[in-house]
Order: C-alpha cells, then sequence, then structure tokens
C-alpha cells in the first residue's frame, strides 16, 4: 500500500512486474581506459580495478605514466609511474586524468559506497603519483534510482548502467572535470505531483543521475 493506492507500479505499468530482490546497484565498469591524456611527453591513463583494501575487496582505480619513444621503427613505451586508488568500504569508478606538463593534474571520478550516495570525487596528481585524500567535490544527495537497476526493466540484474565516462581537461593552470553523481532526492509523494516524476523539476522520471562540472588548480 501507498499513500496513493495499491502499488506504485500502477503508475509506470499495465500489470505488476517482478518485485525487485536487491537494492540498485551501480556498474563499476570493466577493464578498458576510458581516456588518455598525453602531457610532458608521457602518456596518461585510467581504467577501473579491482583493489584489496581492510576490509575486503572494493571497486577502485589503478593509473599509468607511460614514456613513448620511437625505437628502430617502432613505438616503444615505458611505465614511468603507476599506482591504485581505493576507498576503504566503499567504491570509486568512472576514472578520467588530465594533467599539465609539469605533472601535476587530477584524477576525477565517481564515489559511492557505505559512506557515500554516488559523489563526484577525485585525487590530486603529482609528478610521483597521486597525493593526498580522496577529496568530494559534490556530494550525492540520495541514491540512484534509475530504470536500468530495477528487475521490471532489467531482468536477471539488479546492477544499473552508470554514467559510461568521466571527463578531464587541462586550461592554462587549472583542470576541469567531470564526473556523474546524484544531484537531488525526493519522496513518493513529490515524484507523483505535478509535473509526474520530475520531483519539482529536479530529475526525469526513469533516472536520477546528473553530472558535476568542477574546476580545479592542482
Amino acid at each position: 500500500m501507498t499513500p496513493f493506492g495499491v502499488g506504485c507500479w500502477n503508475y509506470l505499468f499495465d500489470s505488476q512486474p517482478p518485485a525487485a530482490v536487491t537494492p540498485e546497484l551501480l556498474d563499476s565498469n570493466d577493464s578498458r581506459m576510458q581516456q588518455v591524456f598525453f602531457a610532458g611527453g608521457r602518456l596518461y591513463g585510467a581504467l577501473d580495478s579491482a583493489v584489496n583494501l581492510p576490509g575486503g575487496q572494493q571497486a577502485g582505480i589503478a593509473y599509468y605514466a607511460i614514456r613513448p619513444y620511437a625505437q628502430h621503427g617502432s613505438v616503444i613505451g615505458i611505465v614511468e609511474n603507476e599506482g591504485k586508488i581505493g576507498v576503504a568500504g566503499n567504491n570509486v569508478n568512472y576514472p578520467a586524468m588530465a594533467v599539465r606538463p609539469d605533472g601535476t593534474g587530477v584524477i576525477a571520478f565517481t564515489l559511492v559506497g557505505a559512506d557515500h550516495y554516488p559523489s563526484a570525487a577525485y585525487v590530486r596528481l603529482g609528478p610521483n603519483g597521486h597525493q593526498g585524500p580522496v577529496r568530494v567535490a559534490a556530494a550525492g544527495k540520495g541514491p540512484a534510482d534509475g530504470f536500468t537497476g530495477y528487475e521490471a526493466y532489467n531482468p536477471g540484474t539488479s546492477n544499473a548502467r552508470w554514467g559510461d565516462y568521466g571527463a578531464a581537461v587541462v586550461d592554462g593552470d587549472d583542470v576541469w572535470i567531470a564526473s556523474e553523481y546524484i544531484a537531488q532526492t525526493c519522496s513518493l509523494a513529490t515524484y507523483v505531483s505535478a509535473p509526474f516524476g520530475s520531483c519539482g523539476g529536479t530529475r526525469v522520471t526513469l533516472g536520477n543521475w546528473g553530472t558535476r562540472i568542477s574546476r580545479l588548480r592542482p
């Protein structure tokens, strides 16, 4: 029962769909590298990877700095720097890097887990690897509520499609980053009020993710 009748499924379906058996989870992507950045004679890239942390394995990020050079008609790459990023009890995913010629930059990503609704976050990058703690550019305000994470729309899985990308670019001394996060939350009463499914114009009916764009000085 809801304040508006038996089952909120009545708003979106002609017949009652299967009930969800688990909370919606976010897809942490596979091991494809989403973005490569060239600066100071190095190629920088990051990808999603499992990381072992206190308390267990979490979704994390692996990153690399590779110096390419030509040798006998071929291109050779030497790994000059590499590392992993993880947060105990939480997950980080969909990374993007942007680096200035001096080797300083930013790795942007989404932070989500037991302590964080899906949030836009980042770490600073120095010539010798990432520096300092994970920082939140914009904290998530609520859980993901997209149609791909529900059994009725995505039979056989509770993993919701998430973002598919992050972005980062250098602009002079600054770095602009873009990461997916959840910028709103609302109650069922707000969801069904006019205009239906928009929660006061803060979301669309079948999804509530957003993109956070931030300017940083490494």
